[in-house]
């Protein structure tokens, strides 16, 4: 008899283990590049989902601004990040998406915002984009991959001033694409004059590139500025005087807040819950970077780029914040 009991005890926990863990359910949030502001911000986000929600698993695996929404429209990553303009460009098919993306629906704004950063040497003696492009100086760049948003803005910025690639190389100079890890690395080893990245501050890249080599930010002309606003919906920003330690007054710079993502077939409870756990703890989310700092949830439902998904519609209800 009992051995017989102690069989059945046995069984009944082994169908509560089992069941625990077939309770669990992995969703994919796909960022931006590894080593990357969005990658670690995302990455603490799934860590305190997992603690506050078990059931709740989120996979973060690297991509790019244009690749996050493109997956999360094509259903093939459940949740990810993005950009208002990003966002409203997949869904209508605007160019560079190839197709539009119905499915995106917008989940929380608020962490943070990312600047175009163009960081040179100063022995190249260059003190303006204007002075580099109108003069077709010999520039070597290092750039994200084709399909991130950094790449994109580049090739904009570069158009303003009817450049391509090419007209680069004609002058001497070349773009050379890499990851952020990648990219501090060619600066170290004197491979490239000048990072453009679209990226929180501070960027670790930028940080590691300082090693070694005097460097500057510089900041967008008044033209240049007004020409990324009305063509291309980026917020008229400012990098703040002492990012870095070396910006000694705010530049002007095309500022993109970041939101995050999910595909409208993902279920309203799921989203429900992992919104939820951001909203409920601001003072975690706001150690998980320092461009978090500012973190305020009450605003997270306004300038999605998109249609709110009905589960953090039903938070923000809930808590008040969402008439």
């Amino acid at each position: 008899m009992k051995h017989w009991r102690l069989g059945i005890l046995a069984i009944a926990c082994s169908l509560v283990l089992t069941t625990g863990v077939a309770s669990a359910q992995t969703y994919t949030a796909t960022v931006g590049g590894l080593g990357g502001v969005w990658y670690t911000m995302f990455a603490g986000i799934a860590e305190l989902v997992k603690e506050k929600e078990p059931a709740v698993v989120i996979r973060v695996v690297p991509g790019g601004g244009l690749i996050a929404v493109q997956k999360v429209g094509e259903g093939a990553s459940e949740f990810g990040f993005g950009f208002p303009w990003t966002v409203a460009d997949g869904r209508a098919g605007r160019d560079p998406f190839k197709t539009a993306l119905p499915d995106v629906r917008g989940v929380m704004s608020g962490f943070g915002s990312s600047y175009l950063q163009f960081v040179i040497d100063k022995k190249f003696g260059a003190n303006s984009l204007d002075e580099i492009f109108q003069k077709k100086m010999p520039l070597k760049i290092a750039v994200d991959r084709v399909g991130t948003t950094d790449e994109l803005a580049l090739r904009r910025v570069m158009g303003f001033y009817k450049m391509t690639y090419d007209d680069l190389a004609k002058a001497g100079g070349k773009v050379f694409h890499a990851g952020y890890n990648d990219q501090a690395s060619l600066f170290k080893d004197r491979q490239v004059d000048a990072l453009f990245q679209n990226i929180a501050i501070p960027s670790s890249a930028v940080l590691e590139a300082k090693v070694g080599r005097d460097i500057q930010l510089l900041g967008f002309s008044p033209a240049l500025m007004d020409h990324m606003y009305k063509e291309y919906a980026f917020v008229r920003g400012k990098i703040p005087a002492g990012s870095y330690g070396i910006v000694e007054q705010a530049l002007d710079s095309p500022e993109s807040p970041t939101m995050m993502t999910a595909n409208v077939k993902v279920s309203a409870d799921v989203v429900y819950r992992v919104v939820k756990v951001v909203g409920d703890n601001p003072d975690r989310v706001r150690t998980i970077h320092d461009s978090l700092k500012a973190f305020d949830p009450t605003g997270g439902w306004k300038d999605l780029g998109a249609p709110i998904h009905p589960g953090a519609e039903r938070y923000f209800k809930e808590k008040g914040w969402m008439k």
